[in-house]
């Protein structure tokens, strides 16, 4: 989409923390290393509760979890906006506040969630970046994996990034939050490795992450 030698401002949007590494993490990574600047915004990013009052995180853990996994993607940019878990708008709010962070970064590929995703704090985020991003020229949305769930439209994978030299930071990323890593155990990181692994298989290299675009730039 762009040539190779331009210097891009890329810009990943998520509702917690963990959902950019998960999805993208291995992409950003390889921006971080080509000179690329990198921006992650995590909209909630607090502690949080289950449905049930259950600690998820708690005691600053989500901001600290969000910041050790930003640095090891390499990411020194990371924007916190500290809405509830599972209480994210699709909001005039949340949609000015993102499109105050477009206008201040000029970014030239914005990353989000999946707009079929079955987490509504995903769904939202999604729907309110697209709003926030209706100047911007590339949108693409990252691949849903659980436990976001598969939706109910499924997913196209369109835009494939070679992730294979950036794949053991992706997954370090998502056991610096330690929180989710507990929960969900070593079965996550495998589940998210085998599916690099197979988005690898399909473009011929050893591990990828695709995406879906909603629309996209094509520099000449």
């Amino acid at each position: 989409m762009f040539n190779k030698n331009d210097k891009l401002t890329v810009l990943a949007i998520g509702a917690h923390g963990d959902d950019i590494e998960l999805a993208c993490g291995g992409s950003l990574a390889k921006a971080v290393k080509k000179g690329h600047d990198v921006v992650m915004v995590v909209v909630t990013g607090v502690d949080s509760h289950d449905h049930k009052n259950v600690p998820i995180r708690e005691n600053g853990n989500a901001e600290k979890e969000a910041k050790a996994a930003a640095k090891i993607l390499g990411v020194t940019k990371l924007i916190i906006l500290g809405y509830e878990d599972t209480l994210v708008p699709y909001s005039a709010d949340l949609i000015t506040k993102l499109d105050d962070i477009m206008i201040k970064h000029e970014p030239d590929i914005v990353f989000t969630h999946f707009v079929f995703d079955t987490h509504q704090d995903h769904i939202r985020t999604a729907h309110s970046t697209i709003s926030a991003a209706r100047r911007q020229n590339t949108i693409l949305l990252y691949e849903p994996i659980n436990p976001s769930g598969q939706g109910y439209i499924a997913f196209r994978p369109q835009v494939y990034v070679d992730i294979s030299k950036t794949i053991d930071q992706k997954i370090n990323s998502l056991k610096a939050h330690k929180s989710q890593y507990i929960k969900y155990t070593e079965k996550w990181v495998e589940g998210v490795t085998a599916r690099a692994k197979f988005r690898g298989f399909e473009m011929g290299v050893d591990y990828a992450e695709c995406f879906e675009v909603v629309r996209s730039e094509l520099r000449l």
